[in-house]
């Protein structure tokens, strides 16, 4: 009985140095899933900033709102969250933004 105790107790020291070892905390698991929607938010307002540029180089007009009609729905909203990106227009300056944090990328 006693053996067993102290080699369920060493082992469980063991996975726990491992764990610990290799980084796979519920932590750094969610710094890596935050990592990776923070990169497919900013591909996705990539895609839509090229779909934009195309758009108003045939139209030969420039967009002050994102033209939802014109625009896959794909590309419209945060691949993360799902919420619809927003479309700042400062003078010549616009940027689509994310409203979720994940930045925002000059149009």
């Amino acid at each position: 009985m006693k053996k067993t105790l102290i080699i369920s107790l060493a082992i469980f020291i063991l996975t726990t140095l491992f764990s610990m070892a290799c980084g796979t905390t519920t932590s750094n698991i969610d710094r890596i899933q935050e990592r990776v929607d923070k990169n497919k938010c900013r591909m996705n307002r990539e895609d839509l900033i090229y779909h934009i540029q195309d758009l108003e180089y045939l139209h030969d007009t420039t967009y002050i709102e994102i033209p939802q009609a014109l625009v896959d729905d794909s590309l419209l909203s945060c691949p993360a969250t799902g919420e619809l990106y927003l479309l700042e227009a400062d003078g010549d300056d616009r940027m689509i933004i994310c409203p979720t944090g994940h930045g925002d990328s000059s149009l």
